[in-house]
């Protein structure tokens, strides 16, 4: 009787990034309470004792507002923060967006708004003659190489060639932390209900290449039956991955800054390795993006009707002829709260991640997030990974266990669970880091497209079941901010950290 016995792996040690304060205060709320343990000694000093009391209250009350957190994780300032924005940009007109000649964009386009606008696409060759396209933002000087993917799951995989696939994976994360230029990596997967253009297109070109050839009547009804019968409502699932390359001199001056010409000519060179890295994790059949690929897909995603249209243009061998500054809607508007975003007459809710799953998971406790619904026209699940260098991960490793142990060793006060279990993640990071492992940051963003606002309410309900099955991923709405939320979701490279309003000190304090 054999006993080998499969094993399957369980995967986690992931972590938020926070700065740890005292006694269970937040590192702001700590900042604002030492601030006014100065200012009460002053004032004592100085024989102020009413001073020193009102001075004492209001720095405990700043801080607890400070550290007070929805269920959401937010914060009041932050909530008060978001609020002011959007108020602001709804009385400058911001939150609304008209394109086309009778619009106030200069050349009358009807060009991605907000944050892709200015966006720009550069052809270019890899040294193999194949045919790609960059994204170049010229206010971030950032440069997007898209990947488009033919993955066939799962399905048929036993655990060992599961396991080498995610092994494969984390190489080319650290392959890709060790290129100064690479700034993230972002894997977008997006379902649709198919407009079914394209089997009727495939038994078309099928009958006309059998010619003469007879063909039994019997075999022509099923086709014909299929067709007709089961080519409705069918998913339709797309996947493509997005490196990101920064333009700004980094790594401390040994990678110089570079021209968007310049960065593409840098890239080339790199593409090859990185098509080749991921055929071996298992993305299946790997190409290029080409300019027109990339301009009708995200001209289908602000303008979902089109589908259709846009698949028999492309059906057709002529194309579609759209370019870049053709791709957004004619009108859009950002709706605060609750937070939606309206767009050529459909409407968009964004989601993101706030904490990452507390335990171990599965290579497959995505799944139910990724699978098609049909009760939605779009839902993109883009997961962005920003790789860091390896001087990078050993300092925010040895930054972590520090903020682990003084929060878990401060006097006179007992350690939580979660507390104990941080440090240990911690100690176990530091660990595979000083054994070559690199240090990945993640997020997940989710966009579900529907025909009416009233819909939003049931989608978020799935939404928020499917990010909790086989993984506990806690997911917020993006209310305040659904249209860059939306931009971010599309998978073309924007890295959320560049453009936020906070930075990221500033967000690990609070």
């Amino acid at each position: 009787m054999s006993t080998d016995q499969t094993i399957v792996r369980q995967y986690g040690n992931i972590a938020e990034d926070r700065t740890a304060g005292l006694m269970g205060f937040s590192m702001a709320s700590t900042v604002v309470l030492g601030a006014g343990a100065i200012g009460v000694f002053i004032a004592i000093m100085a024989a102020q004792i009413w001073v020193a009391v009102g001075i004492a209250l209001v720095a405990f009350v700043a801080a607890t507002i400070l550290g007070s957190k929805d269920r959401n994780n937010r914060s009041k300032p932050e909530r008060w923060l978001a609020r002011s924005m959007h108020s602001k940009a709804t009385k400058a007109g911001k939150t609304v967006y008209k394109s086309g000649p009778v619009s106030q964009i200069p050349d009358g386009s009807f060009r991605a708004p907000g944050l892709l606008a200015a966006t720009e696409l550069i052809d270019f060759q890899d040294l193999f003659g194949n045919e790609g396209v960059m994204l170049w933002h010229p206010k971030l000087r950032t440069g997007t190489v898209f990947f488009s993917t033919n993955s066939s799951g799962l399905g048929l995989l036993d655990q060992d060639r599961v396991n080498r696939l995610v092994g494969s994976w984390a190489a080319f994360q650290r392959d890709a932390g060790s290129n100064a230029r690479v700034e993230q990596i972002s894997v977008t997967t997006q379902s649709t209900t198919d407009p079914g253009e394209r089997l009727p297109d495939a038994i078309a070109v099928a009958r006309q290449q059998a010619g003469s050839h007879e063909v039994p009547a019997f075999a022509r009804q099923v086709m014909d039956d299929v067709v007709n019968n089961l080519n409705l409502d069918v998913p339709k699932l797309e996947q493509w991955v997005a490196l990101t390359f920064s333009g700004k001199a980094n790594d401390g001056d040994r990678a110089p800054e570079r021209s968007a010409a310049e960065l593409v000519a840098d890239v080339t060179s790199l593409l090859q390795g990185f098509k080749e890295e991921l055929e071996d994790v298992g993305a299946g059949s790997v190409s290029l993006m080409r300019a027109a690929d990339l301009t009708d897909q995200t001209f289908v995603a602000f303008n979902p009707h089109a589908a259709a249209a846009v698949e028999r243009a492309r059906l057709s061998g002529t194309g579609t002829g759209l370019g870049w500054h053709e791709v957004g809607p004619s009108a859009a508007r950002m709706i605060g709260y609750p937070g939606r975003y309206d767009h050529a007459g459909v409407a968009s809710k964004s989601w993101q991640m706030f904490r990452p799953p507390a335990g171990t998971f599965r290579e497959n406790a995505l799944v139910a997030l990724l699978g098609p619904d049909a009760s939605m026209l779009q839902k993109r699940v883009t997961v962005f990974y920003r790789p860091q260098p390896p001087e990078k991960s050993a300092q925010q490793v040895a930054q972590a266990l520090t903020n682990a142990q003084f929060a878990t060793n401060q006097k006179g006060r007992r350690p939580t669970s979660s507390q104990i279990i941080a440090l240990e993640k911690a100690r176990k990071a530091e660990r595979e880091q000083a054994e070559g492992a690199a240090l990945v940051r993640f997020a997940i963003g989710v966009t579900a497209t529907v025909e009416t606002p009233e819909q939003l309410q049931t989608v978020e309900a799935k939404i928020m079941r499917n990010a909790t099955t086989g993984i506990q991923i806690r997911m917020r709405s993006c209310d305040y901010n659904d249209d860059a939320a939306f931009s971010f979701n599309l998978g073309l490279g924007l890295v959320p950290e560049h453009l936020a309003t906070i930075s990221s000190d500033v967000r690990k304090a609070l």
